[in-house]
C-alpha cells in the first residue's frame, strides 16, 4: 500500500520539476536575441546602476580634472653688475690758490703748526666740480725761522695739507711750499747805532774836549752794536686775506659716487 501511494506522488514531483526548467528558457527567449556565434555577449548594467557614459539625473557634471601642461619657466637672467664709480684725477702741477683767514707770523707760530684758508677758485675736472670756491683748506707751517740776532731775516715756509670736497670728504693733498721773508731791518739797525754814537760823543765832549768826544763816539758805537745784537729783526708775517698760490706735486685722485 505504501509503494502504490508513493508512486503517484513521485511522478507528480518529476512533472513539476520539468515545468520549472522550461519557464526560465521562455523568459530568456522573450528578451533580446542571443548573440551570434563568436560575438561577445553585451554587458548589462547591474540593477539600479546607470549605463556607462550617462550621468544620473540630478547629479552635477564632474569637473575636468585633467590639467593643461604648464608653460616652461622663463629663463632667469642675472642683472649686470653696476658700473664702478668714476675716478677723477687732478694732475700734478695743477695750480691751487687759497686765501688765508688769520694772521700767520713768526711771533705766534712754530714749525708744524696749521693754518686755515679758503679755496680761491673752484677745483674742477672734466666739468665736474670737486671742490667749490670758498671750500675749507688746511695748511701747515713747515718752517718758522725767527732769524738771527746779528744777521739773517725771519721767514715763514707754508704748504697745503688738506682740502674739503663737495662730496663731504676731506682729502690730503701734496703741494709745493711758499716762503715769506721778513722785511730787512738793516736801516733800522744803522739808525740805532748812529743815535748811540752821537750820544756817546756828546758825553765825551763834555768830559774831555775833542779827544774825549772821539772816545765817547767809539763807546757809543759799541753800545749801539751791542743793542742790535740783543734785538731780533722784524718778524716774517702773512696777514689775513692774503692770496697764496700753490701747485700740486702729486696727482689727486677723487672717487665719485
Amino acid at each position: 500500500m505504501k509503494l502504490k501511494t508513493l508512486a503517484p506522488i513521485a511522478l507528480g514531483l518529476i512533472i513539476l520539476a520539468g515545468c520549472g526548467s522550461k519557464e526560465p528558457q521562455q523568459a530568456a527567449g522573450s528578451g533580446t536575441a542571443p548573440p551570434a556565434a563568436g560575438q561577445p555577449a553585451p554587458t548589462q548594467p547591474a540593477s539600479g546602476q546607470p549605463a556607462p557614459g550617462t550621468v544620473p539625473e540630478g547629479a552635477s557634471t564632474p569637473p575636468n580634472t585633467a590639467t593643461a601642461p604648464s608653460a616652461a619657466p622663463a629663463a632667469q637672467t642675472t642683472p649686470p653688475p653696476p658700473p664702478p664709480p668714476k675716478k677723477y684725477v687732478v694732475a700734478a702741477g695743477t695750480p691751487i690758490s687759497v686765501r688765508t683767514l688769520s694772521d700767520v707770523n713768526t711771533k705766534n707760530v712754530k714749525s708744524g703748526n696749521e693754518f686755515e684758508a679758503t679755496l680761491q677758485g673752484p677745483l674742477q675736472v672734466d666739468g665736474h666740480t670737486l671742490a667749490s670756491s670758498g671750500a675749507s683748506v688746511i695748511g701747515v707751517v713747515t718752517n718758522a725761522d725767527q732769524g738771527g740776532r746779528v744777521k739773517g731775516k725771519a721767514s715763514l715756509t707754508l704748504q697745503l695739507a688738506r682740502i674739503h670736497l663737495t662730496n663731504g670728504h676731506t682729502v690730503q693733498i701734496h703741494t709745493n711750499t711758499v716762503t715769506q721773508q721778513a722785511k730787512s731791518g738793516t736801516k733800522k739797525n744803522l739808525m740805532r747805532t748812529g743815535i748811540a754814537s752821537g750820544a756817546g760823543a756828546a758825553i765825551g765832549a763834555i768830559a774831555g774836549g775833542g779827544r774825549g768826544a772821539a772816545i765817547g763816539a767809539g763807546i757809543g758805537a759799541g753800545a749801539g752794536v751791542a743793542t742790535n745784537m740783543a734785538t731780533r729783526g722784524p718778524a716774517a708775517e702773512i696777514p689775513p686775506e692774503t692770496v697764496l698760490n700753490f701747485q700740486l706735486t702729486s696727482d689727486l685722485v677723487v672717487t665719485g659716487k
